[in-house]
């Protein structure tokens, strides 16, 4: 049986890989907090400054920390940071792990195996799972570990199995240091494995919450230290407890600069609600059923997914609804493992290895539900979703980070609107800009900490140059000294933004105000590079004139 699981592995994360690069280096496709956190793992280890906070604390730093490894290779090979290849790597096994437990949800269980061969198999072919098992972006490793989480805790129900619940938090801790919105799921997990744990037991209540807080802890207690954990080390190096929130460099610094507003309550929900139904059209018909069946059946399973999955997407919809992050299709992705385990609860549960014994919420009088109609439905519902969620992703409103694909995937396809293709096309090119200017600075023959560059908008240049340590960049511990005097440190140039929009919390326009315009006083315009990308700046290269004597 293990080796079927390694061939489904081995199945998807070939699948991911190859299409991670096909994306990557042979079209040039690469999404931007991808390659920032490749930036970030590479500065790590190769910058003029490597040290471990160089990570950053915008985001938690998971997705990053497990690239440094494959970064490293980036002294041999410089495209493992060029085209984000550590970033596909990383998303290619998470998301063929997660393949790899929905198979296990099905297995554990006791799904008849052809169900569950078509449930695993639609789950991985599911547009949006393909493209982030191949990106490099943060939802592979988070869809990886939710899916871990629901697979014990659905073990559990029927195992009372202390190992069970201990990966169940330890996958909830790591799913928050991938995104925050794990923190979420934890706490509704905790409750509801204290819940039950309190039913399990008699005698006065006091007694039976004393003995319900073991399991408890060992679900709560790795999220919990995950979470103070990161908040002590963001604040002891950087003054901010949570930079994603507060941070000049965060989301809602973005937003603000960007000119977004927030939406209004009734809007937000229909669009949160919209990218739901995209994702996984089937999830408000069989979810419901699924959760019924569990309840007549007496099957706690039925409740997993919803504790798991169901905070996970109101915290999206009420973070979206404050104005703190963005209206973006892959922030809803954890609906379609929800749709998914809920295919998989339609059938009568068989107890079979893994569950090696009921334990105390496994029921013995299970009332059996005929299950051929049921999964014909969830094979249906599955299906549809590939075909919905790959309408989805090519709708600008919809999914502003995914539809330009469509010009990767149909390149000669009539697009009628100009405008649009035109926009496509700009997203398709976005970092080219920024490859040919870090080119254009390894042609020259300089040293390190020569180029001075804020990585708002840099990452990409440093992570594209051969030369990672000529570049003074924020993570560098005297990057504030060579800002203040960049002649007298040995700097050569100064790499500018103009001050607007996102430009606006470059260091390098906060320290001098007119350098992108005139120099500021202190260096000569040698470079000037429009750029193709979509949203991206016009870079101007100023020379440092020698220091005043």
């Amino acid at each position: 049986m293990k080796w079927r699981s390694v061939a489904v592995f081995a199945g998807a994360f070939a699948g991911y890989l190859a299409a991670g690069l096909w994306l990557a280096i042979g079209h040039q496709f690469i999404l931007g907090d991808a390659l920032a956190r490749v930036a970030a793992a590479r500065a790590v280890v190769l910058s003029r400054d490597a040290h471990v906070a160089a990570l950053g604390f915008i985001f938690t730093p998971l997705t990053a920390l497990v690239q440094i490894p494959l970064t490293v290779l980036s002294s041999w090979w410089p495209g493992v940071t060029r085209w984000a290849v550590s970033g596909v790597v990383t998303s290619a096994v998470f998301m063929a792990g997660a393949v790899v437990q929905v198979r296990g949800i099905g297995l554990d269980r006791g799904v008849p195996g052809r169900l569950t061969t078509l449930v695993t198999t639609l789950f991985a072919l599911t547009p949006m799972i393909v493209f982030y098992g191949a990106n490099g972006m943060s939802e592979a490793p988070f869809v990886f570990f939710i899916c871990w989480a629901m697979r014990r805790l659905i073990r559990w129900t029927s195992t009372d199995d202390v190992s069970d619940l201990m990966v169940v938090g330890s996958s909830l801790g790591l799913a928050y240091l991938v995104r925050y919105d794990g923190i979420v799921a934890a706490a509704s997990a905790s409750l509801f494995v204290g819940a039950l744990a309190v039913r399990r037991h008699t005698g006065p209540l006091r007694d039976r919450l004393v003995a319900a807080r073991i399991d408890v802890i060992l679900v709560a207690g790795p999220p919990v230290f995950a979470f103070l954990f990161w908040v002590a080390v963001s604040w002891l190096l950087t003054g901010e407890g949570f930079a994603q929130f507060t941070s000049v460099y965060g989301n809602a610094a973005i937003l603000a600069e960007s000119g977004a507003t927030r939406p209004t309550p009734a809007a937000g929900i229909a669009f949160a609600l919209t990218e739901c139904i995209v994702l996984a059209p089937g999830l408000l018909v069989i979810a419901p059923i699924a959760f019924a069946l569990g309840v007549r059946r007496r099957e706690l399973a039925a409740f997993v997914p919803v504790v798991i999955c169901a905070p996970i997407v109101a915290f999206q919809v009420l973070s979206y609804l404050s104005g703190s992050t963005f209206g973006l299709l892959r922030f809803y992705i954890s609906v379609i493992p929800w749709l998914a385990t809920a295919v998989l609860l339609l059938p009568q549960r068989r107890l079979l290895p893994p569950s090696r014994r009921p334990g105390a919420f496994s029921s013995s009088d299970l009332i059996g539900v005929p299950a051929r109609g049921l999964a014909a439905m969830g094979v249906v519902a599955l299906t549809a979703g590939i075909a919905v969620g790959g309408w989805g992703m090519a709708q600008p409103q919809l999914a502003p980070q995914e539809y330009a694909l469509s010009v990767v995937l149909s390149p000669d396809s009539d697009d009628h609107d100009v405008a649009l293709r035109d926009r496509k096309l700009a997203i398709a090119a976005t970092f080219g800009t920024e490859r040919q200017i870090a080119d254009y600075l390894d042609s020259r023959d300089l040293p390190d900490g020569s180029v001075l560059v804020d990585s708002v908008y840099g990452f990409a240049v440093t992570t594209a140059s051969r030369h990672p340590s000529r570049f003074v960049i924020p993570s560098d511990r005297d990057f504030v000294t060579i800002l203040n005097d960049p002649a007298r440190s040995g700097v050569q140039y100064l790499l500018t933004v103009p001050p607007s929009g996102r430009g606006t919390s470059d260091a390098l326009n906060r320290r001098y105000p007119t350098l992108y315009a005139d120099g500021a006083g202190i260096a000569l315009l040698e470079l000037e590079a429009p750029n193709d990308g979509a949203d991206q700046p016009r870079w101007r290269l100023y020379r440092v004139m020698p220091p005043r004597r």
